[in-house]
């Protein structure tokens, strides 16, 4: 497995310290539980400003997805986050660029109003900040008192923003923090869960988080129910390395792992000792994504390359490559990717 800057970064710290985001239940032949049916969504071009006087969140969409949109690619290390037609078949470049930052640290997500959320590394304090759609200014700062992080963060629908640091201070465990508002009003840890990362909230607000265990160099998933303790472990769930977690609308867990190049997707109730399916995502010599993403349909996922400095967009749930792009990401390692509609789990 190609270890990420982000895995690199998190080796060096550990050695420091001395430790080291369902409808039907039919299924289809690939393994995955069928995509429930559910009304077609329209590009976010129809207008945030209809949908906010309708009353609907602005990325719930009416009518066929025709590809518009927006996708972020957060490159790990560095100042921009880069804002691309969602539908980029022709390798074009960035159309917008947030920023300045002082060190992205990949993950990135998207809310249902099109708000775009960074971590900051680099900054001093660490932050997570909140932009506009469309590459829009600067709306929210959260201050993150983690010593390595942030790392990921993740939404709720009851306005609650949850950020992973995969060490909490002075080299101690890692938590996840949870913000109202502007201010922490919950923190989440677990004496197993050494280095939490990845983060995903599924339908019911239960969040979830990828983490490594004391001692231990396997990746695992936790579950803190409705964002509350204790957290519920399942360490038959196994990655290469703690980086996104997703769930689809049939609320399957969808993880990469880089030791199979692959996307591992386990079905509810998540009791199996092995995938349900693992998506293997390969394009020739293109191998081991780091992160990936749905489309606001779900029949697309978009994946970064971090060693290769492309994205690739693949068919859900199939798997089958579509096409890829690497127009301005030369000699940068993509790594934090989101969608814009947000895809609604």
């Amino acid at each position: 497995m190609r270890i990420s800057v982000s895995a690199r970064y998190v080796l060096v710290v550990c050695a420091a310290f001395g430790i080291l985001a369902g409808c039907s239940t039919s299924s289809q032949g690939n393994g995955i539980p069928a995509l429930a049916n559910s009304p077609q969504q329209q590009s976010v071009s129809g207008s945030r400003a209809q949908n906010a006087r309708s009353g609907r969140p602005s990325a719930t969409i009416v009518g066929p997805d025709n590809g518009q949109g927006m996708t972020y690619v957060a490159p790990i290390g560095t100042t921009t986050v880069y804002g691309y037609k969602r539908n980029n078949r022709t390798n074009q470049p960035p159309v917008c660029t947030v920023g300045p930052f002082v060190s992205v640290n990949g993950a990135i997500d998207v809310d249902q109003s099109g708000n775009l959320w960074v971590p900051d590394m680099g900054a001093n304090p660490k932050t997570v900040t909140e932009y506009g759609p469309d590459c829009g200014a600067a709306k929210t700062v959260l201050s993150d008192p983690g010593d390595a992080g942030p790392d990921n963060v993740a939404l709720d629908t009851n306005g609650h923003v949850y950020v992973s640091n995969s060490f909490a201070n002075s080299g101690g465990p890692g938590n996840i923090l949870q913000y109202t508002g502007t201010s922490i009003t919950k923190t989440l840890s677990d004496a197993d869960i050494a280095t939490p990362q990845g983060l995903a909230v599924d339908h019911h607000n239960n969040v979830w988080v990828s983490y490594r265990d004391p001692g231990s160099t396997g990746t695992y998933v936790a579950e803190f129910r409705h964002g509350n303790m204790p957290a519920k472990l399942f360490k038959n769930i196994s990655l290469g390395f703690p980086g996104s977690l997703q769930f689809d609308r049939n609320q399957n867990l969808m993880g990469p792992n880089g030791d199979f190049s692959s996307l591992d997707i386990y079905a509810p109730p998540y009791t199996e000792s092995k995938p349900t399916t693992r998506l293997v995502l390969e394009n020739g010599k293109v191998t081991d994504p780091s992160m990936c993403t749905l489309g606001p349909d779900q029949d697309k996922l978009y994946c970064t390359f971090g060693f290769f400095g492309v994205v690739n967009v693949f068919s859900y749930p199939g798997g089958k490559f579509l096409y890829t792009y690497d127009n301005g990401l030369n000699g940068l390692e993509p790594y934090g990717i989101a969608n814009d509609p947000a895809p609604r789990n």
